[in-house]
């Protein structure tokens, strides 16, 4: 055995004396792992010698039954017995290429306890490759650290163990110059180590492996939300054992992480995938702003799906924002609304890097373009200042409402006085008149002190934005929070997390809006199919509700029958147009309602404007019904949103348009893997049988490869973009992001200071606060802390938005 500088001595002599210049060689580091890399030859003279001598080597009869003797694809190893090949048969046979040998050698040292690494490889002067040599993952040994001369007991981590003892197993393959394939001129079968066992081999890294088949089912179940373990535990349990499997639960982690860190940046990838789809559904809209650094600010989105549910159900939009839903802390703005099943829909959707009043100015006008410039008739928002400006200049016609819940929690937080809150929810959630509604408000304000009250004061002064007196009449599909995008923001949740990168997140995104559609097609299923079993006394008229609207608009509805029969009507007022009806409540004769019927257009309109609020008619109007003997609802007083064909205007457009549910494509890989699984049991009993179906299989890839044509057209690379830039960067990651309280007033604390939730004041809490007893101010000593929660929790007014009754 020569040592390193007898070898470079060797080597550099090999090179002068050689014969022929189309032999002069030149020694490739392509897998060294010992000495300086591309600098070192082989050990031992044998893979120095000549094609010649290698055929002299080999003798004449080295090509008699050479064909039987060729390995021209992975299949053909499977009808050989690697655990019992001899030497001899294994410097027998010859492979078209580098890599099929390669394959053979680590097969061969998967049956065999071992795994297979490329070596070194020789050129010649033209630089072609002619000889390769593959190891054992054991050969060699590893270099020297230098770490300063720390030693290694001084590591902050442990040293990975040592697995490289010099093993010598090899074997070596070179070209043949008169047929072009690769035989093998060396191989050493013996090692100086210990062999593993069957259940060990396939565990080395070597010897582990995803192909495409398996990362593609891998990322088709993540994206359903199949969490990786059970992935791996479905790939186990489907190949019958962890032996079978030929990667580990590590690799498929790793694999995950890998795709998520995009070449070529992030934002160009997402961009690229929304073009795609732009494609794919002509329609799609796509806007996005980049900073002068080139770096992605702001990206909105909306579908062709969207846009048509936006010309049904875009009489009432909600939108608000979340964070921590993307790697990058970008806040997400969603625009959802309410559809005719009463549950909610997503209109478009945002990704931007601030919430200023510049930022929202833009969402909206690119929300206003997407949809055709249609705006929405009301807007119902958290109350952030940025977006009541925004609103105001880009929608300056549409009716803009604050949430309750938001409202009841500020009231908490800069008043803190239950008394106040308290009677502040029946300002804004009770019936009252509009006298009513002033005279409750004051004498609240002038027991409790609190004229002078900055926040009270500008409270006020917005009162048609939040107070029903002020609201009613405005439709608002029943809608009083935001509560329907906070529950869209934890649906999303189960979807996407802060690892999600743009273009996971975009994906991901869509699969959750694919599942909510999807149940919005199972309600039209349960509101076709079947009748409601009357139960109200007024049979005729629940029949005739049940039959026109859908199934949870009818159930809320249901109990305006019942709440009719306890009103009559005292007095009929008939006019020139209309004929006015005055009703008042069995036990309740002081309250009076007047319902007008307009002869004309049999409209029907009541002083409580509930009709136009919710939608659906009021107790008050049913009670005139059953007064003229009325057993059909009329046309007039059934909103079109609410009946069961709400979509009939442009469900002809969607059967016929690019609409179809993504799971179709899912379903069919699923039928086609059950099929493959079955066949693979059967097909790999028998060797005929082996061989038959592996070629038939290649033959069907080829021809269904050769009739797919790209989307786009002939020479169009689907993922170049013609309108969306390539060159954007990656956003900025926002560690830090804080909103500021709607209201005015709010002193924000200092960071880490905790105050008394009564009195603001530090050292102690509310619990043993001096004016936990006294603040009431006169009223009836309670604690407040439970009368806060009484009325911090959205719960105990979101039973008003879901019966859509009024507080009374």
């Amino acid at each position: 055995m020569r040592s390193e500088v007898e070898e470079s001595e060797y080597y550099s002599e090999e090179l002068v004396r050689a014969p022929d210049p189309v032999e002069v060689l030149h020694v490739d580091g392509e897998g060294s792992n010992v000495g300086e890399e591309g600098s070192e030859g082989f050990e031992g003279d044998e893979g120095f010698e000549e094609e010649s001598e290698i055929h002299d080597e080999f003798g004449d009869g080295f090509y008699d039954n050479w064909e039987e003797r060729a390995i021209n694809e992975i299949a053909d190893l499977g009808c050989m017995n690697l655990k019992e090949i001899t030497v001899e048969e294994i410097k027998s046979l010859h492979f078209p290429d580098r890599e099929v040998a390669f394959l053979f050698y680590n097969l061969y040292a998967k049956m065999n306890g071992f795994a297979a690494r490329r070596y070194r490889s020789r050129r010649n002067l033209n630089n072609e490759l002619i000889q390769q040599s593959f190891v054992c993952f054991r050969q060699g040994f590893r270099k020297a650290r230098i770490c300063d001369g720390v030693e290694v007991a001084d590591w902050k981590r442990e040293p990975k163990p040592e697995t490289r003892c010099g093993c010598e197993a090899e074997m070596r393959v070179h070209i043949d110059k008169d047929t072009g394939r690769w035989i093998v001129t060396y191989f050493q079968e013996v090692h100086n180590h210990k062999m593993l066992e069957d259940t060990l081999t396939f565990m080395l890294p070597g010897h582990r492996r995803m192909n495409s088949a398996a990362i593609d089912q891998m990322n088709m179940m993540l994206k359903v939300g199949i969490k990786t373990p059970q992935i791996y535990a479905s790939f186990v349990q489907t190949a019958g054992g962890c032996e079978n499997v030929p990667f580990l639960k590590r690799d498929m982690y790793n694999r995950i992480d890998k795709q998520r860190r995009i070449i070529g940046g992030d934002a160009s990838a997402c961009l690229k995938l929304l073009q795609r789809m732009e494609v794919e559904n002509p329609g799609m809209f796509v806007r996005h702003l980049a900073d002068k650094d080139g770096r992605l600010v702001h990206l909105f989105w909306c579908d062709n799906c969207s846009q048509l549910d936006y010309e049904i159900f875009g009489d009432v939009l909600a939108f608000d924002a979340t964070y921590r839903k993307n790697k990058y802390m970008c806040p997400l703005v969603v625009f959802s609304g309410v559809n005719h099943h009463n549950q909610t829909i997503v209109f478009a959707a945002a990704l931007v890097a601030n919430e200023t009043e510049e930022t929202y100015k833009w969402l909206l006008q690119q929300f206003l373009e997407g949809m055709k410039g249609k705006a929405p008739e009301c807007v119902i928002t958290d109350g952030h200042g940025a977006m009541k400006k925004a609103i105001e200049s880009v929608f300056p016609n549409s009716y803009h409402r604050l949430c309750a819940w938001h409202l009841l929690r500020n009231a908490t937080s800069n008043i803190s006085n239950p008394v106040f809150t308290s009677e502040f929810k029946k300002c804004m959630l009770f019936d009252y008149e509009v006298a009513e509604f002033e005279q409750h408000w004051n004498n609240v304000v002038s027991e409790l002190g609190l004229q002078d009250n900055p926040w009270v004061c500008d409270l006020y002064a917005r009162r048609h934005m939040w107070a029903t007196a002020h609201i009613r009449g405005n439709f608002f599909g029943g809608f009083r929070t935001t509560s329907r995008c906070e529950g869209l923001h934890s649906m999303l949740g189960k979807f996407v997390h802060s690892r999600h990168n743009l273009k996971d997140f975009v994906e991901q995104f869509f699969r959750c809006i694919s599942q909510m559609r999807s149940r919005e097609a199972f309600s039209d299923l349960q509101s076709t199919v079947g009748d409601m079993v009357l139960q109200s006394p007024l049979r005729s008229l629940e029949r005739s509700a049940a039959s026109v609207l859908t199934r949870e608009i009818f159930l809320i509805f249901r109990p305006m029958l019942s709440r009719a029969c306890t009103l009559k009507v005292r007095s009929c007022t008939f006019t020139a147009c209309s004929d006015i009806y005055s009703l008042f409540r069995s036990g309740d004769s002081a309250r009076e309602w007047r319902v007008s019927h307009y002869r004309n257009g049999s409209f029907f309109k009541c002083s409580c404007m509930r009709m136009e609020t919710l939608g659906i008619p009021c107790d008050h109007i049913i009670a005139v019904f059953h007064h003229l003997d009325i057993t059909e609802m009329p046309a007039s007083v059934i909103l079109e949103r609410w009946s069961k064909d709400a979509r009939s205007r442009v469900r002809a457009f969607m059967e016929k348009g690019p609409f179809c549910w993504d799971s179709m494509v899912t379903c069919r890989n699923w039928m086609l893997n059950d099929l493959c699984r079955e066949l693979c049991v059967l097909a790999s009993a028998q060797v005929d049988d082996f061989v038959d179906v592996t070629g038939k299989l290649r033959n069907e890839i080829l021809h269904l490869k050769s009739k797919r044509v790209s989307p786009i057209g002939e020479g169009t690379d689907p993922l170049v973009s013609s309108t969306l830039e390539d060159c954007v960067r990656d956003p900025q990651v926002l560690r830090h992001h804080k909103r500021r309280k709607f209201g005015v007033g709010r002193q924000p604390s200092s960071k880490g200071i905790k105050r008394c939730g009564i009195c603001r004041a530090v050292g102690h809490n509310r619990l043993s606060c001096s004016q936990r007893h006294t603040h009431g101010q006169g009223h009836t000593a309670v604690d407040s802390g439970t009368q806060r929660r009484a009325v911090y929790e959205e719960a105990d007014y979101g039973d008003y938005e879901d019966s859509w009754e009024e507080v009374s």
